[in-house]
């Protein structure tokens, strides 16, 4: 799931975890933004994770969304920005800056 919030590209998804034969779910995000600002080529800016475990998919999916347009939202200095439905997942670029700071890890 993807949702455009301003400029940037948050998508969502979520992955089981089974601890103790429970299965739980949590929520991951990724925030994108699109350096020539045409909405075809993004470029990962940063990740996360919702904060706490949920019973189904979709309800994770639905936490790490809202935290990742908050982030958004906050980025933009505009907490009216509403989601829109982004149709397709997007095909990142490399982060220069991003691929730097790996490199100086290793």
């Amino acid at each position: 799931m993807a949702v455009l919030v301003g400029i940037y590209l948050v998508q969502a998804d979520a992955f089981e975890v089974v601890r103790n034969g429970r299965t739980l779910w949590s929520g991951v995000w990724t925030l994108f933004r699109s350096p020539q600002m045409n909405r075809a080529g993004w470029q990962r800016l940063t990740a996360g994770e919702a904060s706490a475990m949920f019973p189904s998919s979709l309800l994770a999916t639905q936490a790490a969304e809202e935290v990742g347009v908050a982030l958004a939202r906050e980025w933009q200095g505009d907490d009216g920005l509403e989601p829109v439905n982004w149709a397709s997942v997007p095909a990142a670029i490399p982060n220069p800056l991003e691929d730097a700071r790996v490199a100086g890890w290793r």
